[in-house]
Parts: C-alpha cells; sequence; structure tokens
C-alpha cells in the first residue's frame, strides 16, 4: 500500500474512497510507527513510519487499505527511543 501524508483530522482510522487516513494526537511522541496486521491480529504483516505531524497529531493514509484493517500503533518518546 502507498503511503501518503494524508490529513490530521478526523482523529482516529476514516475510510474514504483510496483508501484510510489515520491520525493520532500524542503531545510526547519524537516517531509514530502504523502496525498492520492479518486477519487473525496475532501476525504483524507491515509498518509504516508516521513522517508527518500538525500540531500534535500524526497522521498518514494509505492507499489501498479497507474496512476491517487490523492496525495498531507503536509509540516512542524520548525515554523509549534509548
Amino acid at each position: 500500500m502507498d503511503m501518503t501524508s494524508g490529513y490530521p483530522y478526523p482523529l482516529g482510522a476514516t475510510i474514504d474512497d483510496n483508501g484510510v487516513n489515520f491520525s493520532l494526537f500524542s503531545a510526547h511522541a519524537t516517531k509514530v510507527v502504523l502496525c498492520l496486521f492479518d486477519p487473525s491480529g496475532q501476525v504483524e504483516v507491515a509498518q509504516y513510519i508516521m513522517r508527518d505531524s500538525t500540531r500534535q497529531i500524526w497522521h498518514c493514509h494509505l492507499a489501498g487499505a479497507k474496512a476491517g484493517l487490523l492496525y495498531g500503533y507503536r509509540v516512542f518518546d524520548l525515554i523509549s527511543q534509548s
């Protein structure tokens, strides 16, 4: 799936005609990784580093993503990166 910067709002995962926009607020994050999982939710199948942040909201858009996609975030701060 192709990742672009997407939009900071609305927060959460928002489906559109081309894929899914992801946005997450974090006041202390220095890095956020969007993790995708297989349908069982047990196996991580992809990671996308969210490079765009607008006023403490990290965001990206995944073209081709669909409803039902299992995802999670890894959020890093200055302490967790060491």
